[in-house]
């Protein structure tokens, strides 16, 4: 522990990084959801904007807090975006198809809204990785050879 690069203290490190970015998604979260309701109970589109604003900003300081401490996202924090985005636009797609009122009422804000998340996520990534590593992110069959593909098309 002389100069402080230890296990250990990498450890307390990723803990310390971790801890950060849950207290900020948790209170972001909070009023982002809380703007969210009241854009949907009110059937105002300004809390909608403010929801996604508020979220948007939690992706910014997330970045911040990854710039600060050296590190990228993890595959956990990258999977759990995924999936919360994908469940709200299918939410919102559902909602939509079973003609709901705040959805029909509010369809140009959350539109607009989900439009703009992933417009941001991919700016993220192109500036971060370039155009070609970020298409290289979903480029799964190029991280095979011609053998490993035939061989996986063929197990079924």
């Amino acid at each position: 522990m002389e100069n402080g690069t230890d296990e250990g203290s990498d450890a307390w490190g990723r803990l310390d990084r971790h801890a950060l970015v849950m207290s900020i998604w948790l209170a972001i979260g909070f009023v982002a959801v809380a703007l969210l309701a009241r854009g949907l109970q009110a059937m105002e589109a300004i809390p909608v904007f403010g929801a996604f604003t508020v979220v948007i900003t939690g992706f910014v300081a997330h970045v911040i807090i990854n710039a600060v401490s050296h590190t990228h996202f993890s595959a956990r924090e990258v999977a759990l975006g995924l999936v919360a985005y994908a469940l709200g636009l299918i939410g919102f797609l559902l909602a939509l198809l079973l003609r709901s009122e705040p959805a029909l009422a509010l369809f140009v804000p959350l539109s607009i809204g989900l439009l703009v998340l992933a417009v941001v996520a991919i700016f993220y990534m192109v500036t971060h990785f370039g155009a070609r590593g970020a298409f290289r992110a979903f480029d799964v069959i190029s991280d095979f050879g011609p053998d490993e593909v035939r061989r996986r098309d063929t197990q079924g």
